[in-house]
């Protein structure tokens, strides 16, 4: 474990959160094996479920289709969890505000660690799996993918790959300075899409630090009416963390799509969103 990671550092890198999300992939015949592989591995303060049926907020399946499910739950919401899906309409809820639940359905594996969860310098449990898992010759890794987000927060997008061998190189990397001119290049790509070039524009590009801080203006009307027309920023906030998730999977760097952005001195009137990649670091 000495030369790898956490496989949450970038996100502590970034201060982001408030939950890190971990999801991976394999081969479809690797299903059995994942299973068996998880439930060898010695997983520290974690207990283990197992379910089969419809399990809404899983940390991997889907909620609309029967599965089954092995929950490993770090042992101070282990009966909580289990209280939730022995119900009629089985849910996932947690007795305290931070937790730890890794998941396996079928050919996915996925963990969510709920405020940071309970791994640290005193747990590596997690990560010790997550490197097993790919480097086990019994499986095939398809991809991958590092997320951050949840309880309102937008997601930020850290790292995918579709590999065991980027996933192995990524847990010993450093933090390297980005290539803004390659991240300018790549977001004006995303948009230039027809679907999107329609209704977005790239506004002002400001380097700090290590991360290109951009706004992207929307083709709306001005209103100096506060939460009235024009405000709901919920499709352009989906639609602009696809264009982060590109272009942070591209450049290989975090990016999310942040909040609305304003015309200088004037709140009341909305010209677009904010976008961000890279670290918040500042030179030395």
């Amino acid at each position: 474990m000495s030369t790898f990671q956490d496989w949450f550092w970038e996100i502590k890198e970034c201060g982001q959160g408030p939950h890190y999300y971990f999801s991976a992939t394999f081969a479809p015949s690797d299903a059995e094996r994942l299973a068996t592989l998880v439930r060898q591995h010695p997983l520290s303060g974690f207990e283990r479920c197992h379910f089969v049926g419809k399990l809404i907020n899983a940390p991997c399946g889907n909620s609309n289709t029967p599965g089954s499910y092995d929950l490993y739950v770090d042992q101070s919401n282990y009966a909580e969890v289990m209280s939730g899906i022995q119900r009629n309409e089985p849910i996932v809820t947690v007795a305290h505000c931070i937790w730890q639940i890794i998941g396996v359905c079928d050919r996915n594996f996925s963990i969510e660690s709920g405020y940071g969860g309970i791994t640290g310098t005193d747990n590596q449990a997690d990560t010790s799996l997550i490197i097993a898992l790919a480097q086990s010759p019994e499986l095939t890794l398809v991809d991958w993918r590092v997320v951050s987000g949840g309880d309102g927060y937008a997601s930020v997008f850290f790292r995918t790959g579709t590999s065991a061998a980027e996933l192995l190189a990524y847990l010993q990397m450093q933090p390297e300075k980005p290539d803004f001119i390659q991240i300018e290049r790549e977001l004006r790509i995303a948009l230039s899409n027809p679907a999107l070039s329609k209704i977005y524009r790239l506004g002002e590009c400001k380097i700090n630090g290590w991360r290109l801080e951009a706004i992207v203006l929307h083709n709306i009307e001005k209103t100096t009416s506060y939460g009235g027309e024009g405000w709901d920023m919920t499709p352009h906030t989906s639609e602009l963390s696809k264009v982060a998730q590109t272009v942070s999977d591209k450049c290989k760097i975090p990016g999310c799509a942040g909040g609305a952005a304003h015309a200088p001195n004037d709140f009341y009137t909305l010209i677009g969103s904010h976008l961000s990649f890279g670290y918040p670091r500042q030179e030395r």
